[in-house]
Parts: C-alpha cells; structure tokens; sequence
C-alpha cells in the first residue's frame, strides 16, 4: 500500500474531507485575488464557482466534508492521552479549534442567509458589510485556514520521497495564495467603499442583494451567536474529556512500567499508547506522520512483554507489510499496553529529508549500524544476487536503490535491510569483509559536485563516496583497512590518512 494510503478509516476519511475544504477554500481564495484586477472579475469567476459549490451535489459533498472533518478532529482532540505533542501538532490543533468562531457567523452571512432569506450574497453585497469594520476578521480567518490546511497537507506529502522535489514551487504557492488573496480583499474593499458612499448606489445594492431587513438582521445575529456557542460547548468537551479520563485511571488502575533500553523507565496509565507515553515522559521520539500509522518512524521493537501485546491490525498491519518490518517491531502510535515493556526506539526525531551537515550522517550511520549489531538484525534479508537484492530493497523502503561497484573477491554480498537516518527510510546493503561485516547505506544521489567522507565515530570507520549518480556511507564495526579496499575498488584513490574534523567532535 502506498505510504499516502496508509492509516484507518477515520483518519482517511479526515484526509478527504480536509483536501476536498482546502480544494474549496483555495478557489475561493484565488476568487479574492481577482479584486486586483476589478470587481467585474472576481462577480465573474464567483459565478462559475458557484454554479459548482451551490449545485445539490456540491452542496451535499462541501456539507458532508466540513461536518465529517470538523466531527473528526473533535473526535481525536477527545481520545488524546496526553497534551503533550510536537510543536506543529499544537498549532493545527489551536487552529483547528479557532477557525469555526470566524468561519460558523460568515457561513450564516452568506449560505444561510442566500438559502433562508433569497439574499444574493455577491461580493459586492460582502464587501460592502465586511469592509472596513470586520476586515481584520476575515484576513484572520483566511490566514488560519490556509495555513491549516497547508500543515495538514505537508505532513501528509511529506511522507512522499518526491514530494522534497516539488517542496520549493508548492511553498511558493503556499505563501503566494494568501498574500494575493488579501491584496485583492483590500483593493475591492477600498472600490466597494468608494463606490456605496453614494446614497443611490448603496440603495440599488440593497435592492439587487435582497438586502436583509431589521427581522431577517436580528434572526442572522441570533443564529451566529448560537453557531459560535453550540461549537463552543463542543469543543470545551472535547477538550476537557481527556483531562477527566486521565484523572480517573489514576485513581482507580494501577500503573504500567514502560523501560526505554538505555534510556528512562515510565509509568503510564491503561489506555495510553506508546508514543503518547514517550511524550508525556519528555523521551524524544520520532513521528513524523503524528501519529495517524502512515509514517512508521515511531516504530519500536519490543525487547520484552510481546506476548501481552495483541496482533498489529488495520492500519498497523498494513504499514508493517509495507516496510517488511520482523514480528518484534511494532508502531508506538498504535500499541496501548496493558502489561509492563521494554522497548528500544529505532529512530531518533529529526527532519526527513536531506541531511546537509555531513557530520549528522556519519552519527548517524554509526548509530544505525551499531544498533543493527546490538539487536541482531544487521540483514533482515538474505541474499547474494544483487538483481533480487535491489527488488526487495526498492519494494520495501520505497526508495530507489543502487549497490556499489564491488569486485566479489574483496566485497561479498551477504543481504540487506531496510533502517533509518534520523527520519529517513534508507536502504541498506551488508556485505562481508572478511570476517568483518559492512552496512552500506545507499542513500539519495548527490545533488551536485564531488562527495567523499572518511571519518571515525566511536571506534566505527565510515567511508562515503559517490559513483554513478549515487551516494554510499558504508560503516564497519572497528577501524580496518577493509572500508579502503572497498573503496579503492569502486575505483576511488585512498586518501592519506589525517584527523578530520569529523574525527575531533
């Protein structure tokens, strides 16, 4: 299953309904930008889109998405275990949370009072009730859903290794959407205004909107104010649910002990999962996706009280197959345990993409094979034939993959494994030195000019080099000569041996 595919129903159904409100709102968004060039324009283009949005099919789907993502997100804000989350998760919370009072009273404005009241809501008709007095409201309200909108859809492409590619041009579109949109909110409203300060221009625009009367005011301020309260009470509930619950496993259960392998050990109440353990202790543990299953970067491998666990299913199970990842790797976001644990964290937080600081690789690398030797599991597959190889590296870590130029008398081929730099799925190909056996990370090509890296870290020799539009970091287990055999026969000259930078940190 494809990694965009992956997580529950609910959480798929949240994804959809979020792309199909982000579809709408950046429409509508642009529509703003056309008061850059007139009013004409954006009355134009609002007729097209709505002929779209306000058709019974449109209607039923915008209704269905709006209430469905805002019923979930409610939903997941109430099965929380702890408050504690990344940074980026808090700020699409709070938004979340923030986006109905400013969005509730314009919807009664505009689709309740068009259906209920036969008020044509053009943006004339809008603009001449927005602007100025509640302009700052509405830019407020445009910045929070688009920005909303842009977290949850980063988090959800990043997962993607093309996504990094495309990165630069979406961001721009990200930044230039919002900035167009205002500007064109403050051209039309600046013309609105200048055009209703005439008497007999304001009254044929109360004529043509259907502009409300006193009755028709009075019953849109009522159901605004009994919009905002409604979702109010909603989302108090929502968010004081968990705090309850907390309170009252610790009076009535008895704790969980959690053991980190080289790291704290925590108690946590029934009902949390692992990651939400981890953060509520302060243990600093990747996930990427935010706990949804998509991602597996929380993965942990169970050390002991596997057999109190219940078998990975749904969401769990699908992204497990996906990384062919062994029966004692489970993902921390998804176990709730019932039983004391010891678990080892496989991959440490950071930010997926291109490492730029040469040294966080070499740490990395290191970190990665020694943590494959400590666990036993420096090849997750056997193999010698490097076609097959390649197939199952590709499949399984969703990457491209290409094995170094190594002569069988120097390098043998023994397997490979699917591991991690820092958040980073990397495809790893082990051979054997002698006794000696090497994981070589087969990472993303260079993106320009010559690469070479030779370093040790902890007793570890790394070697990284480049040949034919890709990239290697190989890592031994001790300082040899057989990391420069290996890179003498990809083709590469020795280097005379001094202390690097990298080997003084």
């Amino acid at each position: 299953m494809h990694v965009y595919l992956r997580g529950d129903g609910l959480q798929k159904l949240r994804l959809a309904s979020g792309l199909v409100l982000l579809a709408f709102a950046g429409t509508h968004f642009l529509n703003h930008a056309l008061g850059l060039v007139g009013l004409e324009a954006m009355h134009l283009a609002q007729d097209w889109r709505t002929a779209v949005t306000r058709s019974l099919p449109g209607s039923l789907v915008l209704l269905v998405a709006l209430a469905a993502h805002v019923a979930l997100g409610l939903h997941r804000i109430a099965q929380r275990q702890t408050w504690r989350m990344p940074p980026w998760e808090f700020v699409q919370i709070a938004t979340g949370l923030a986006i109905p009072f400013l969005l509730l009273p314009h919807i009664v404005n505009t689709r309740i009072a068009y259906t209920v009241f036969d008020v044509e809501d053009s943006y004339a008709y809008e603009l001449a009730r927005l602007w100025p007095g509640s302009a700052w409201q509405q830019s407020a309200l445009l910045l929070l859903v688009w920005g909303h909108g842009c977290i949850g859809l980063h988090h959800w492409l990043r997962l993607g290794e093309g996504y990094r590619r495309l990165q630069p041009l979406l961001a721009a579109v990200a930044v230039a959407v919002p900035v167009l949109a205002l500007a064109g909110f403050v051209v039309a409203g600046r013309a609105t205004a200048e055009i209703i300060a005439e008497p007999d221009a304001m009254a044929a625009l109360k004529a043509r909107s259907h502009w409300p009367g006193d009755v028709a005011s009075a019953a849109l301020a009522d159901w605004r104010l009994l919009a905002r309260v409604a979702f109010a009470v909603v989302g108090l509930v929502a968010i004081t649910l968990p705090i309850q619950r907390g309170w009252r496993r610790r009076r009535g259960t008895t704790a969980i002990r959690i053991t980190y392998s080289g790291g704290p050990a925590v108690e946590i109440q029934p009902g949390q999962t692992l990651l939400e353990a981890s953060r509520a202790a302060g243990v600093q543990h990747a996930s990427v996706c935010g706990g949804r299953a998509r991602c597996s970067t929380c993965r942990v491998r169970i050390e002991r009280g596997r057999d109190s666990l219940p078998p990975p299913e749904g969401a769990e199970a699908a992204t497990l197959k996906a990384i062919g990842a062994p029966v004692d790797v489970r993902l921390a976001c998804q176990v709730r345990p019932t039983r004391h644990l010891t678990v080892s964290l496989i991959s440490a937080p950071g930010t997926p993409g291109p490492v730029q600081v040469e040294f966080d690789e070499v740490r990395e690398a290191v970190a990665a094979h020694a943590r494959a030797q400590a666990l036993d599991h420096i090849v997750d597959k056997t193999c010698t034939a490097p076609g097959e190889l390649i197939s199952w590296l590709e499949r399984f870590s969703g990457r491209s993959a290409t094995l170094p130029a190594a002569r069988e008398q120097v390098a043998r081929l023994v397997g490979g494994r699917v591991d991690y730099l820092g958040e980073r799925t990397v495809p790893v190909a082990v051979y054997a030195l002698g006794s000696e056996s090497v994981s070589v990370f087969l990472m993303p090509q260079p993106e320009a000019g010559p690469y070479m890296v030779r370093a040790s870290r902890h007793g570890y020799r790394v070697l990284g080099w480049a040949e034919d539009r890709s990239r290697y970091i190989a890592v031994a287990s001790s300082p040899h000569v057989a990391l420069e055999r290996l890179a003498s026969d990809a083709g590469l000259e020795p280097a005379p041996r001094r202390r690097t930078r990298l080997e003084q940190l």
